[in-house]
């Protein structure tokens, strides 16, 4: 695992996307970011949690294509994500103690902020999350947080089509977003980062195309060493109500890849 470190990181910020529980199929939403990079590697974009519920369950499968220096192909490395929250009241940013987390028996970690997360990838224990047979969380409880259980069974949604390898600002970037490269979602992400500066826009599953323009793109510096980050994340979500607090539960598929940006 601490080789792999350097490609792989724990999604712990949960800073973009809805606003609430609604579902619009042509919707599309910009968030510009500015981020600190960091050695880690590349973290998923995940969608914000919803402005109208207690917590948050979060299931991310993140494939990266990368082609490290000294390396004579491209290598792809799939981790899979847990994460969790729960909030003091809907809207807040009070996050609580929710004892001990799992999800398919691996205990999540708990942040300093109370925050919850696990990864798991190749060369690592676990090497997977398990999230091929569903996702089945157990929430141990604690204070205000009343323990529960939840299967969310829903399918992860999946992108399969292509991202280029070099990003040219003056042109502006476009991704085909239609039945032949998206399925099961409800929206899609689509960022770009490079050095301190991301963009995001969130779009709907029937966009046709997912479009960044040259304007959206001028601020960001040019990238020769394909060090810049690109990702296409599909989502889904539904909610459930456990002990009279609504929880969103979210499946996520993360597609990201370095590029040049000229």
């Amino acid at each position: 695992m601490k080789k792999l470190t350097y490609f792989i990181a724990p999604v712990i910020a949960m800073s973009l996307g809805m606003a609430s529980c609604s579902k619009d199929d042509n919707k599309t939403t910009t968030t510009p970011t500015t981020t600190t990079p960091t050695t880690a590697g590349p973290t998923a974009a995940t969608p914000a949690t919803p402005g109208d519920v207690d917590g948050a369950l979060i299931s991310v499968r993140m494939d990266y294509n990368s082609q490290p220096a000294g390396s004579p192909v491209p290598i792809k490395v799939t981790s899979e994500i847990g994460l969790a929250v729960f909030f003091s009241a809907p809207g807040s940013s009070t996050k609580l103690d929710a004892g001990t987390v799992a999800v398919n028996t691996y205990n999540l970690d708990k942040g300093t902020d109370n925050s919850y997360s696990k990864v798991a990838t190749i060369a690592s224990t676990p090497a997977d999350l398990n999230f091929d047979n569903g996702s089945s969380w157990n929430v141990g409880g604690s204070g205000s947080v009343t323990a529960f259980s939840v299967n969310h069974t829903a399918a992860f949604p999946s992108f399969d089509g292509t991202m280029p390898s070099s990003i040219t600002k003056s042109s502006g970037l476009t991704i085909q977003l239609d039945n032949s490269t998206l399925s099961g979602a409800d929206s899609v992400l689509v960022m770009v980062a490079a050095g301190s500066k991301s963009f995001t826009k969130t779009f709907g599953p029937n966009a046709g195309t997912a479009t960044i323009t040259a304007a959206e793109l001028s601020g960001f510096p040019a990238v020769t060493d394909n060090s810049a980050i690109m990702e296409v994340c599909p989502y889904n979500f539904t909610t459930t109500t456990k002990n009279g607090k609504k929880y969103v539960m979210i499946k996520e598929q993360a597609v990201v890849k370095n590029v040049n940006i000229n």
